[in-house]
């Protein structure tokens, strides 16, 4: 694996080659000069992972994520104030510095999971909004005007798509139904699914890690509003 690092700040820079030297993550270039990465933009699709700075001088992190680098992006910031944001230009992680290398590896074994082959795509069926009936351990999608059981089990995630949602599914087709994230989750058992973002509904048995502003549900990485943190908390068995 190798990367390129991006950050104005030259003690995190030497921090950052000190971690990736002990993962043998091989850095190819480092810019502490916003403009200058944002100029040699093409190079930055030529490796593995960036550690991207947010907060730089001229133009930010943000500008650089606009211009969609194919690389695989880890966000660095001193504050956790727009790991929302961040996400919405579906960066690998969200690194708040000061951060230890426990946390550095974790980061980095998300950017792995993404970098693996791709699966087969995944065909995604157009379906009409669910209809009511359910059971506690399924739902029913409406599809050419035939109810399709789904089982609850099967469930991770709930993701809003404008006037859409789409259904993912453990190894099935996920579905993509025309409804609303609000309508969907009135029809989901509440002791089993959580709403941790305005766009994201997730099957707490299969979360897998929680950061501070994001969880890992299966290899997806979803972010966690401010305001659904808690909730979520309260739902979990966590042992002290």
């Amino acid at each position: 694996m190798n990367c390129i690092i991006i950050d104005d700040d030259s003690f995190y820079v030497d921090f950052l080659q000190n971690y990736c030297k002990k993962l043998n993550i091989e850095v190819k270039a480092v810019y502490q000069n916003s403009v200058t990465a944002l100029q040699e933009i093409d190079q930055l699709s030529d490796c593995d992972v960036v550690f991207l700075d947010i907060h730089m001088p001229d133009i930010s992190g943000f500008d650089i994520l606009k211009n969609k680098p194919k690389a695989q992006i880890i966000i660095l910031s001193a504050d956790d104030t727009n790991a929302i944001k961040a996400f919405d230009y579906n960066v690998v992680d969200y690194l708040q510095k000061p951060f230890e290398f426990e946390r550095f590896m974790r980061a980095i074994n998300r950017a792995k999971e993404r970098l693996k082959p791709a699966a087969p795509v995944v065909k995604q069926t157009v379906v009409n909004q669910p209809s009511i009936p359910k059971t506690d351990d399924s739902i029913y999608v409406n599809i050419n005007k035939r109810l399709i059981k789904l089982n609850i089990e099967d469930i991770y995630a709930i993701e809003a798509k404008g006037d859409y949602v789409l259904i993912k599914l453990d190894d099935k087709d996920n579905l993509i139904v025309h409804s609303t994230l609000k309508r969907i989750k009135e029809k989901l058992p509440r002791n089993i699914f959580a709403q941790v973002h305005r766009s994201f509904i997730v099957n707490l048995k299969k979360i897998v890690d929680i950061e501070e502003s994001t969880i890992v549900v299966n290899r997806d990485v979803i972010p966690i509003s401010k305001s659904n943190r808690a909730p979520l908390m309260e739902k979990l068995d966590i042992l002290n």
